[in-house]
């Protein structure tokens, strides 16, 4: 589910402009960067974006249309220093990459869309799902385990410390300064622009969502389900896909609220620490869903069709 139809060489682009480093950063390199900067550090790895340390107010206000009780209280959140994140989600050409290395086991059970329903089903994985994918797609039906295992590769690979985001760092840097329901403003209309969710294309090309009534976004862009990362116009930090594709898990464990939540820009690591937060939405979620603010949970073990991974790495200061 999702909006307007993203140029072909805009992808290309995205993906394939190189990064300022294409090796591990020197530490003289690492104390050089700047908010803005970006550098990949090994052929195949992510891109990363340095984000800005800064504070904002993590959450939503009880006069948001469509809030949610677990998305508050608000509360001032300080990020003390500038952290990385990945530009795109992780695709399925990168976590293959560590598949292969090593030899993982992801799975071949994974929550999909078909006959009307989501629901567990033999057979699937995020190489092979019911709809069309390429190599440069995010990874689907990945577990936070798995996002863990794949971490604890990329560290070992690159000799730096990669990582989730924690639940705060990553609503900062979706929001990259704004604190309206999307990083673009409040129109709905303008959402196919920025992110993919469900729209006008997934009622028209998902086998049952319009059966099923699925609750659709004013706009149409051209993926019915994921959309290669990068197809969108990206943040004001020069992030792309913070809305939608697929939720992306984060560190934190989940907890109904955020009463006694860290202010310091750390994971929440007490609560139900068998459930963890993903965060941005995915394809196959309605508008309601795709809100900045929206907190997602599941199982850690869960593979599911419509979560993914973004990493995280420390910045030496």
């Amino acid at each position: 589910m999702r909006p307007i139809l993203p140029l072909v060489g805009f992808v290309w682009f995205a993906l394939c402009a190189p990064a300022v480093a294409q090796a591990p950063l020197t530490a003289a390199q690492e104390q050089a960067l700047k908010a803005g900067d970006g550098f990949r550090e090994c052929d195949g790895c992510p891109q990363m974006v340095v984000i800005p340390a800064g504070a904002f107010l993590m959450g939503s206000p009880q006069s948001e249309a469509d809030r949610d009780a677990n998305e508050g209280p608000q509360r001032r959140v300080t990020i003390a220093k500038p952290f990385a994140l990945g530009k795109f989600e992780l695709t399925i050409d990168q976590f293959a990459a560590f598949v292969a290395e090593t030899g993982y086991d992801a799975g071949n059970v994974c929550d999909l869309w078909q006959d009307g329903k989501f629901e567990e089903r033999p057979g699937y994985s995020f190489r092979k799902t019911n709809f069309p994918q390429t190599g440069v797609h995010p990874a689907p039906c990945l577990s936070w385990d798995d996002a863990k295992a794949y971490l604890a590769w990329l560290s070992r690979k690159t000799g730096r410390a990669y990582r989730l985001p924690s639940e705060a760092e990553w609503e900062y840097a979706a929001r990259a300064g704004t604190t309206g329901r999307f990083h673009f403003g409040d129109n709905e209309a303008d959402y196919c622009r920025h992110g993919n969710g469900v729209d006008a294309t997934a009622l028209a090309d998902v086998p049952g969502a319009k059966q099923k009534g699925w609750d659709a976004l004013p706009c149409r862009d051209g993926h019915a389900f994921t959309a290669p990362v990068g197809s969108f116009a990206p943040n004001a930090f020069g992030l792309h896909d913070t809305h939608g594709n697929v939720f992306e898990w984060v560190e934190d464990c989940w907890n109904d609220d955020f009463k006694g939540a860290p202010t310091d820009g750390s994971a929440w690591l007490t609560g139900d620490c068998a459930i963890r937060v993903q965060r941005g939405g995915a394809w196959g979620y309605p508008r309601t869903y795709l809100r900045i603010a929206v907190r997602g949970r599941q199982a850690q073990g869960y593979r599911y069709i419509n979560a993914g991974v973004r990493v995280a790495r420390e910045i030496a200061r």
